[in-house]
């Protein structure tokens, strides 16, 4: 019995270290050519968020992103995806075996960074965002990973298996959102003025 246990674990570990039959990199690509660009500043009347996944724990799953129900690409372990929107009230959601929700109120002309983060729940690993402060422990680990950060573009094949899991992920958008749980708020004084990651 104890046998089985410990193989239990060992192939989980293995599921987690991202040693999948799907290779993550036939649904994105990461450019190496674009790590985070200290230069970068919000477009004119825009907000600019960073919503990044520092951590390599869950490197097999693939998180959809979606910004006020549109389709922004899929993170990746170590990779960033930079959005510049209206300034104002917007919802942003991740999705993989569940789903996590953010409610954002930002500011134009500042700088944002929201972690895309990956935890084990029960079975099956989960994600949520977690807003990067000052001070916070989510600020913490993407300053210690920034310099690993690279940008992400969604293949036309992960594009074609986003639309094949469109009815599937709503379904489990709208779960989730029944739950109540995963709920992250961005306020607009969590924003910056230059990226935080350059001292």
């Amino acid at each position: 019995m104890k046998r089985y246990g410990v193989l239990f674990f060992v192939l989980l570990a293995a599921m987690f270290a991202g040693t999948s039959p799907t290779k993550a990199s036939d649904k994105y690509t990461v450019l190496k050519d674009k790590p985070l660009d200290a230069s970068r500043r919000p477009a004119e009347g825009k907000a600019l968020i960073y919503f990044a996944r520092p951590q390599m724990f869950g490197a097999a799953f693939k998180v959809k992103l979606y910004a006020d129900g549109t389709f922004l690409g899929i993170v990746g372990p170590r990779t960033y995806i930079a959005y510049d929107c209206d300034p104002g009230k917007h919802e942003f959601i991740v999705a993989a075996e569940n789903a996590g929700f953010l409610e954002a109120n930002v500011e134009a002309g500042k700088i944002y960074i929201v972690q895309v983060a990956i935890h084990m729940g029960a079975w099956k690993a989960r994600t949520h965002f977690e807003p990067a402060r000052t001070g916070s422990e989510a600020m913490e680990e993407f300053l210690k990973e920034a310099s690993k950060l690279h940008a992400v573009v969604t293949t036309d094949e992960g594009l074609e298996w986003v639309n094949e899991k469109h009815a599937k992920t709503q379904k489990t958008i709208k779960k989730y959102r029944a739950k109540g749980k995963e709920f992250e708020t961005l306020k607009s004084g969590d924003g910056f003025d230059s990226p935080p990651w350059v001292k």
